[in-house]
């Protein structure tokens, strides 16, 4: 970085903060004015959408009411709303949702169980153990 665009730099901030400072002594809080345009942004990028120019109606719609909801300090409503229905589908998933019926094991396996179960003389030795 030159120390030409050093000085750039450190001019755009120190304009920056100088008008953030005069906007505040005139009484024009730089954060309501955020909340007002970049809502607006939102809104007219998603109307520029749902009105065809370049992207898809949906998308428009949900960019637009966004944005609407950001500048009505409603956001909140559209988190919550998309927060019950996933519960709800989650739910009714649940609910709907049958257990395949359970096969009989194979004649492998029925063997095998048998004899890793069977008694051995270890066994019954601990069993002539524990009675006496």
């Amino acid at each position: 970085m030159s120390e030409r665009s050093g000085k750039f730099l450190l001019g755009l901030v120190l304009l920056l903060i100088g008008g953030l400072v005069l906007l505040d002594q005139i009484g024009i809080d730089f954060g309501d004015v955020l909340g007002w345009v970049i809502p607006g942004l939102i809104m007219v990028y998603g109307a520029r959408k749902v009105l065809g120019h370049g992207g898809s109606r949906f998308w428009g719609v949900l960019i637009f009411t966004f944005g609407l909801l950001m500048l009505i300090g409603k956001l909140h409503l559209l988190f919550h709303g998309l927060l019950a229905i996933g519960l709800i589908y989650l739910g009714y998933s649940l609910l709907r949702h049958k257990d395949p019926p359970k096969e009989a094991p194979a004649e492998w396996e029925r063997q095998w169980a048998q004899r890793v179960l069977k008694e051995d003389a270890l066994d019954h030795w601990e069993k002539g153990m524990t009675k006496k």
